[in-house]
């Protein structure tokens, strides 16, 4: 997300097998047999190589760790308060523990920076900024930024997005050229080559935000979330309705909660609707170091956008 934010963790075999790969499907493998695979050719815009293709969960985890550290440094470092940190862990574990996919190994940093963002890496490596939670006025705010971000990675959206014209068209024939280079092996033989010519257009994917059919995706894995942890669905929108108040109505930037703007409207409504189908939970969630982190960061009353 990128009001201006930042979450925690994500090769290009990876990425290049990982595009086609479904959401949906975690476990996956590049057969790539005797021969060797011309990423270059993968990246010429033949769209249908990808469909021979599927990236191994392996993969996935190896990107989120091979960016995660550069990404958490380039969005200001984890902020230099154990306490603070372990707050956020604490709050972030029970969300955690709806994936399904648990062998991924989930991470949450608190990045030092103040502009109100999040963003998510294949392989569960997710960061907030310290900014965002100052505009968090419930447990319920933090938990759907959170849960949102844990969704663009339990649905491997950034997998799927790799495969769209806009992120290959974002690299530098640098980049291209790079993934000349002729791979061969099982699944997970991405190189260091590979890797650093899909760094750029990543991190740009992860900071400015993803398609809007994966927003939308990952809002409604806030309801899921919710529904097992406690949360009042009735408020899964209400972010949303804070970043409405931070942005200016024709702003054209992006961020990665706030992607499709100026659609959030319309998010909000999606959301809103399938909210009303959800029962009130029986018991409210605990929301465990939510006091720890207010004590640090008090939600601020003055917003900055004053039209």
């Amino acid at each position: 997300m990128r009001i201006h934010h930042a979450l925690s963790r994500r090769a290009l075999l990876t990425a290049a097998a990982a595009l086609a790969a479904s959401p949906a499907l975690a476990q996956f493998n590049i057969p790539m047999g005797s021969g060797s695979v011309d990423v270059g050719k993968l990246f010429s815009g033949a769209k249908s190589l990808f469909d021979g293709f599927s990236l191994g969960e392996a993969d996935e985890i190896k990107m989120g760790q091979a960016y995660y550290g550069g990404f958490v440094d380039r969005s200001g470092g984890p902020y230099r308060n154990r306490n603070a940190q372990a707050a956020l862990a604490s709050f972030a574990d029970p969300i955690i523990k709806t994936s399904k996919r648990p062998q991924l190994p989930w991470e949450f940093v608190l990045l030092d920076d103040d502009t109100v963002n999040a963003w998510a890496l294949p392989g569960g490596k997710l960061g907030i900024n310290k900014g965002l939670i100052r505009y968090c006025d419930d447990p319920a705010d933090l938990a759907a930024v959170l849960s949102h971000e844990v969704g663009h990675a339990e649905l491997s959206h950034a997998i799927s997005q790799m495969k769209n014209d806009s992120f290959t068209k974002g690299m530098t024939q640098v980049g291209r050229e790079a993934l000349n280079t002729k791979l061969s092996g099982a699944g997970g033989a991405v190189t260091n080559t590979v890797l650093d010519a899909l760094q750029e257009p990543i991190y740009g994917m992860i900071t400015s935000g993803y398609s809007q059919g994966s927003e939308f995706a990952a809002d409604a894995h806030v309801l899921q979330v919710f529904e097992t942890t406690g949360f009042a669905p009735a408020k899964a929108s209400h972010f949303y309705g804070t970043l409405l108040q931070l942005v200016p109505p024709n702003s054209t930037g992006t961020t990665s909660l706030f992607a499709t703007h100026p659609g959030t409207r319309e998010r909000i409504a999606k959301l809103d609707a399938l909210a009303k189908a959800k029962p009130a939970p029986a018991t409210e969630a605990q929301a465990a170091g939510w006091a720890e982190l207010k004590s640090v960061f008090p939600t601020r009353q003055v917003y900055r956008r004053t039209g």
